[in-house]
């Protein structure tokens, strides 16, 4: 009979679970909450150096082993005389096989604030564990929750870098594990009960927005969109042919779109094909990042902003305007703005980092008005023989800058 590492990682992983539910459940149960910190701590160690176990063995082992006890593990693995190479050397701890992991760079997917938060909860777990592997507990049952529910979570997000078919093979053991998962995230973490408590009802004052849109029509090859650069409050730059690696990776991270009215144009009698121009201008973009940091910058929330994935901004802008003209019978030109008029909305739509659900869902809102010092333009096209706008190729330089309060409700 055999038992792998994996199983047998995810199975005390599915039974530390299944303690935690019990003791959420009945927090006098004590001897769940015993179970919970035993088969967690026996989890994670599992898991963390069957990932260094698979990259090379040898990283399972203590800095002071020397190569030749290394060397006669592996004569007698090879002899059948010992399961593993590696069944008669110290091995590491869970902390250092994470302290390992770290040096790999294969903690990624936490934030350095994350990081903290989480190496800190690893060894306190650490120390809960010796005290009942040797003796016995004495705690405050809320702080072991705490604890798990920083742990685990994040545990489960390395973990699933090197294994996508975690979760489904927890699930096997025990159906419910991704609804304690859940639970331990939004009832436990603290990190995320105080990101939802700091952005909800939150508004941050007199937030700047430079957006510049850049249109040339159905030009080259598709995406047929306009490139986008977003300085302030919200910051990326996006060039339409170059997404590789934006977001969530193929699955629509930037859709965007430019619509121009065809303008009423009056003719100047004394200066030929001069004139004014009456027309309007829309912006639509919905754009979608799986980490907030980076890309949203507002201020006092340095912090909080790590803990935000799956962010979604939705920009629409519309001007109405006047403008000094240029219309021959095959093109049309905006040479001055003279005045224009309209407004510039942004939706914000995130959730705290591993939950997805519509009850903590951060939504924040962003207005201001346009006219035509803030939202100036360029724009020359060309004309079908009726007169009409062409879809391309055309050229239009669009910036606006613009300040508002974003309000989270």
């Amino acid at each position: 009979m055999e038992i792998d590492p994996r199983k047998n990682g995810i199975h005390s992983l599915a039974e530390a679970l299944r303690a935690f539910k019990k003791f959420h459940e009945d927090p006098n149960d004590v001897f769940a909450l015993k179970d919970s910190i035993l088969r967690t701590h026996h989890a994670l160690e599992t898991l963390f150096k069957h990932i260094l176990y698979q990259i090379n063995p040898v990283l399972l082992v203590g800095e002071k082993i020397k190569v030749k006890e290394v060397v006669e593990g592996y004569n007698k693995w090879f002899r059948g005389e010992v399961a593993t190479p590696l069944d008669e050397l110290w091995t590491i701890t869970l902390e250092d096989a994470i302290k390992r992991l770290q040096e790999l760079k294969l903690l990624k997917e936490l934030d350095e604030s994350e990081r903290e938060v989480f190496l800190k909860a690893i060894g306190e777990l650490t120390q809960y564990r010796n005290s009942l592997q040797h003796l016995g507990l004495r705690t405050d049952p809320d702080r072991i929750g705490r604890i798990l529910g920083v742990v685990i979570p994040r545990a489960i997000e390395v973990l699933e870098r090197t294994d996508s078919h975690l979760i489904d093979d927890l699930s096997k053991i025990m159906p419910e594990a991704p609804n304690i998962i859940n639970l331990l995230r939004y009832n436990y973490d603290n990190l995320i009960r105080e990101t939802i408590q700091f952005f909800k009802g939150c508004t941050f004052n007199d937030q700047t927005l430079r957006l510049k849109i850049i249109d040339h029509g159905k030009v080259g090859a598709p995406p047929y969109m306009p490139n986008l650069i977003a300085e302030g409050f919200f910051n990326l730059n996006l060039d339409v042919h170059d997404l590789i690696g934006f977001g969530s990776g193929g699955k629509g991270p930037y859709k965007a779109e430019v619509r121009m009215s065809q303008p009423n144009f009056k003719e100047d009698r004394k200066l030929p094909n001069h004139g004014i121009a009456e027309g309007s201008l829309e912006f639509e973009a919905d754009i979608k990042v799986d980490k907030a940091k980076g890309y949203l910058i507002l201020p006092n929330a340095e912090e909080k902003i790590p803990v935000l994935r799956d962010l979604v901004v939705i920009i629409k802008a519309h001007l109405d305007y006047n403008a000094e003209a240029l219309m021959t019978d095959w093109h049309y030109d905006c040479m001055r703005i003279l005045q224009a008029k309209g407004e510039l909305n942004v939706n914000l739509t995130s959730v705290p980092k591993g939950y997805k659900s519509e009850e903590i869902e951060l939504i924040g809102r962003y207005q201001s008005t346009l006219n035509e010092e803030n939202a100036s333009f360029r724009l020359h096209a060309f004309l079908e023989p009726d007169g009409s706008l062409k879809d391309g190729p055309i050229h239009l330089e669009w910036i606006m800058n613009t300040m508002g309060d974003v309000e989270f409700i």
